[in-house]
């Protein structure tokens, strides 16, 4: 667990951000079981905060959907079920496709955000070969972060920032990527080899494909996990 925030002299906007970015590296990196519950006065405690900090600091995490907030529950890291793993997928799929082609037919991936593009795939064949799975996870949504955000479309990017905190956190939790890393990595490459070549409609159909497949496969791990056998 990360330290008390040191924060005499700080302002509430930056000790909520401090609490916030702790506790995010936390979530993301498993800390939390999925379903557990993260406690205010604990919480509070642990970061010599107020409550009125930490309960801003959470709530700003629940908007990118790396918390949930019930009214009788508290405050919780989310349940990865079925439904939820199907909602995440078919709709990344949907919005970062649109994403990517609107950028390419805008004429908005120029020669700087190809090198950022090429940069998140390399980075990804890194964490690969060094078997730096929680790294992975993260050059993995960095990758089609930088395909997206060329689109400058800002509800939509808005929108797929909390849809890929959620795919992180079912890739975490589940395993997904289990002993093939270099596979993953390489199943982005006909996304990338399409925007090289600016070819709107074949990345878009990659990236479509691409998502898809990820998301049925966890489906099948989750179905896996679900059944009366285990």
């Amino acid at each position: 667990m990360s330290q008390t925030i040191k924060h005499s002299e700080e302002t509430l906007p930056t000790l909520v951000s401090e609490v916030a970015d702790q506790l995010r590296e936390e979530v993301l990196s498993g800390v939390f079981e999925p379903g557990s519950p993260l406690r205010e006065v604990a919480l509070a405690k642990r970061f010599a905060a107020s409550r009125q900090t930490i309960r801003e600091a959470l709530r700003s995490l629940a908007t990118l959907g790396l918390l949930e907030l019930h009214e009788r529950r508290g405050v919780r890291i989310p349940q990865i079920t079925p439904r939820r793993a199907k909602e995440t997928y078919t709709l990344r799929a949907l919005l970062e496709s649109y994403a990517l082609r609107s950028a390419l037919v805008d004429g908005r991936i120029r020669e700087a955000e190809m090198r950022q593009i090429e940069d998140a795939y390399a980075r990804m064949a890194e964490c690969a070969h060094n078997g730096d799975i929680p790294g992975l996870i993260e050059a993995d949504m960095h990758f089609h972060w930088v395909l997206c955000k060329p689109s400058g479309h800002e509800l939509l990017l808005d929108t797929l920032q909390r849809l890929q905190s959620a795919t992180r956190l079912s890739i975490l939790h589940m395993k997904v990527y289990g002993t093939d890393a270099e596979g993953e990595v390489e199943s982005h490459a006909p996304i990338l080899a399409a925007v090289r070549r600016r070819d709107a409609d074949g990345a878009a159909s990659a990236m479509r494909d691409h998502i898809q497949a990820n998301g049925e496969r966890l489906l099948l791990k989750l179905i896996e996990l679900h059944s009366p056998a285990n």
